[in-house]
């Protein structure tokens, strides 16, 4: 016997009969209220066709089940059977009849709302067993194939589309193109207008970890199951000629009143026009498909080609170029079709994604550099060891000075700047913990390169000189206008301590192989970090004293110090999602609860959003969330700390649901509030809920995770201030009441009427004067200002 509860289903109990092919189900379906639920109770068998197909039946029966638990139910009828046809070697079609039966009296629309529930068993049955990223990259991997190894005879219509796309596109320069805002840092944008039509001519540009076969493939995989089941468009066909051209159909809604969907039927073609380079060629044909009359017919040109580059370890680079010639069709301003392009061109971003492997790239880098780092031996010249004293001595100096506390991203991460005296810019230090070792902290310090250390200001990185302890290292990065972009020029070293960590020192350089550049001002940088062996982890000390050059206020260049003092929150966060379940600890638990409470990112945004963010980074909840589906929403309500009233769920761990699990989320803050301590309420609220008294004894870390989410919740409790805000509300409409009956009571009588009048004006005064500042602050805004003005006139401002 099992009982389990998922949404839709306050209970289900399966009583086991003469075997699994022949078993009672007894279930209750809630139903919206006054409605009373549902119970059916049916028995289930299952056997073989003659045909080979496997049938399942549901048979309702009269007994009389014991759920364990007090329920009003109606009985209802429920028929049903499932038949599973064999189709291929790994697949099977199912197709699903039933009659059902609810009892009593019930309005027809709910019956109706909740026929897809009742159908709900196959689309459960399907996303138990899909396959299709699996699928899809088995088919793209042979399509891959085809295009590495198989001879391919092109006609000359072909060719001609081929040599006529690449010449109208493919021979366009970069320097041709505006620069466009890129959503991604590692993909370069940007537009033009094509001679002679003015049509947008829109351009990409990346590297992808992958083969040119494997990118070819992707673009060619159009009907791909993740590609149909993420497309928008209302019609989508894809019809292969041959094993290098098909016909692609596709018809698009953009939503715009008075804009009909847009309809593309294009010719895809790809060719290998050299060893190392592949084509994919897009182009606008007629006479294949009717011109639909809903439909407005537009016409594209497309141009993509995948280059072989040089790989980095084992994994192959191709440099992908993705442009394309865009008419919408009809009338559309050219300003609609720019604002577009950006989220069209995201296209080669999402590929990108994809293919990314920059956690493999990095991490192979990572463990040379390890690996040099333990066999190092070079020893180190008389200026190298000064350039390290320097660097010492940086610490030494920020001891004299009087510093003061900044507040970080991160609570595990403490800053402080302070100021020379005379001094024009600030020096910063910021010290945290890092769950890894010395040597992995200072090879990550070491990979200048590296994607983790690529900002969307940087501009060029170039290592200039490089040896097994030093490098010399040229970074561009670019500055908002009006002042100019800033070029540094470095010298990094590292060195090895008596206690085992390491010394690592920056300071900045002249050169003759990197002359100053005209138009950009060379700036000036010294940083120091200790990194030392800290119980299970490492302790990272981190100094930096930034001198940009020219004349940039005091205030830019303190805000540039705290950005770089938030690079070692970046760095305790970096391997903190590298790291592996089996290994977590309390300490592990205790990071994770201050992550998702501080998940960084755009001010003022609500913790509780980034929430499936930082599971998606974390290596291990990752993991996690995909044995326990509801993971990400129970985390989402944790964090967002809503009051609302007291509940408990006595599910089991392995039959959790999503509803449930954010029910339990939720009902950790009542649980808090009735308690003093976050340690006491979070007891309570695991005892009320036996899936989190299971979750806490298989994960341990989950404890302290939670208590830190506990504790950082309590410290913003909205239980005092929404008491005061819902008291003072009262207070001012029982003034204005109050109010109101004094002056109808001094208007009634002749010898007080002058009294009631003067208190109407005063109140009618003040009334207006409030009103007349709320439209000074909002008169471009008409629906805030209205709303405004509402709160104003109901007194209930003291609440807003």
């Amino acid at each position: 016997m099992r009982i389990s509860s998922e949404q839709g289903h306050p209970a289900r109990l399966i009583v086991s009969g003469s075997g699994p092919h022949d078993y009672v189900l007894a279930t209750i379906k809630k139903m919206p209220f006054p409605l009373q639920n549902r119970e059916f109770v049916v028995r289930q068998v299952s056997a073989a066709d003659t045909n080979g197909d496997l049938l399942y039946a549901a048979l309702p029966v009269g007994d009389v089940i014991d759920y364990g638990m007090t329920s009003r139910t109606v009985r209802g009828v429920s028929r049903g059977i499932i038949r599973i046809t064999p189709s291929g070697k790994s697949q099977c079609k199912i197709t699903y009849n039933q009659y059902l039966d609810a009892g009593g009296v019930i309005p027809t629309r709910v019956i109706e709302s909740k026929i897809p529930l009742a159908l709900s068993a196959v689309v459960e049955l399907r996303d138990e067993f899909q396959r299709d990223d699996e699928i899809d990259k088995m088919e793209r991997d042979e399509l891959a194939r085809v295009i590495k190894d198989e001879q391919q005879v092109y006609s000359e219509d072909e060719d001609s589309l081929i040599q006529r796309v690449q010449d109208k596109l493919g021979a366009l320069k970069e320097e041709d193109f505006e620069e466009l805002e890129s959503p991604d840092l590692f993909v370069k944008m940007g537009k033009m207008h094509a001679e002679g039509d003015g049509r947008m001519i829109i351009r990409a540009s990346t590297t992808m970890d992958s083969s040119i076969e494997e990118c070819a493939a992707s673009e060619m995989d159009k009907m791909g199951r993740q590609n149909t089941k993420s497309s928008t468009n209302l019609v989508r066909t894809l019809v292969y000629d041959n094993g290098h051209s098909a016909v692609f159909h596709f018809v698009k809604d953009f939503h715009i009143p008075g804009f009909a969907p847009r309809e593309w039927v294009l010719r895809m073609l790809w060719k290998k026009l050299a060893t190392d380079t592949v084509a994919v060629c897009f182009e606008s044909i007629d006479g294949r498909n009717e011109a639909n009359n809903k439909y407005v017919r537009a016409s594209n040109s497309v141009y993509n080609e995948y280059k072989r580059l040089e790989p980095l370890g084992e994994v192959p680079q191709t440099r992908v170029t993705w442009t394309q010639r865009i008419e919408m069709g009809g009338s559309l301003s050219r300003q609609i079709v720019a604002a577009g392009a950006p989220k069209q061109l995201m296209h080669l971003s999402t590929m990108r994604q994809q293919f990314d492997k920059s956690l493999d790239i990095d991490g192979a880098t990572r463990a040379r550099n390890v690996g040099l780092i333990a066999d190092h031996s070079e020893q180190y010249s008389e200026e190298e060891n000064a350039l390290l004293e320097e660097g010492e001595k940086h610490f030494a100096d920020f001891k004299e000075m009087k510093a003061k506390r900044v507040k970080m991203a991160s609570p595990l991460t403490t800053g402080e700047i302070a100021f020379k005296k005379k001094g024009r810019h600030a020096w910063g230090r910021a010290t945290t913990t890092v769950r890894a070792s010395p040597e992995e902290v200072l090879a990550f310090l070491w990979d200048a390169r590296s994607r983790t250390n690529t900002y969307a200001d940087t501009l060029e990185v170039g290592v200039d000189e490089e040896q097994e302890h030093t490098r010399l290292i040229y970074v561009l990065k670019t500055f908002p206008k009006p002042l100019r972009d800033r070029d540094v020029l470095t010298r990094c070293l590292w060195k090895k301590q008596e206690e085992g960590g390491f010394l690592y020192s920056v300071c900045s350089e002249e050169s003759e192989g990197r002359p100053h550049r005209p138009g950009i001002v060379r700036a000036k940088v010294s940083t120091a970090a200790r990194i030392v062996p800290s119980g299970r982890g490492t302790k990272l000390e981190y100094f930096v004293h930034p001198d940009a050059g020219g004349r940039i206020p005091n205030f830019v260049m303190n805000a540039v110090l705290r950005g770089q003092l938030a690079y070692v929150t970046e760095i305790q966060e970096y391997f903190q999602e590298l790291r592996l379940m089996e290994d977590y600890d309390a300490d592990d638990g205790k990071a994770l609860g201050v992550r998702l409470m501080h998940p960084g990112g755009e001010k003022g945004k609500k913790p509780w959003r980034k929430v499936r963010d930082v599971v998606e980074k974390h290596r291990s909840l990752k993991k996690l969330s995909i044995e326990f589906d509801w993971l990400a929403g129970f985390l989402e309500e944790v964090v967002r700390g809503k009051w609302v009233m007291a509940a408990s769920v006595s599910t089991k761990l392995e039959c959790l649901s999503k509803k449930e699990a954010r029910k339990i989320g939720r009902s950790l803050m009542p649980a808090l509030k009735q308690r003093k301590t976050a340690l006491a309420g979070l007891h309570q609220w695991k005892m009320q809920n036996r899936s989190m008294v299971e979750l806490f004894e298989r994960y341990d870390w989950v404890e302290s995770m939670l208590l830190e989410v506990a504790q950082e919740v309590m410290k913003t409790a909205p239980w005092g201030l929404m008491w005061r805000v819902c008291t003072g509300a009262t207070l001012s409409v029982l003034d204005i009441v109050t109010d109101v009956v004094v002056i109808v009571g001094y208007m009634g009588k002749e010898e007080t009427r002058g009294y009631g009048y003067s208190l109407l004006m005063m109140l009618v005064g003040s009334m207006a004067l409030q009103v007349l500042i709320v439209f000074g602050q909002n008169r471009k805004k008409p629906w805030v200002m209205a709303k405004e003005i509402l709160v104003v006139v109901t007194g209930l401002k003291p609440a807003w």
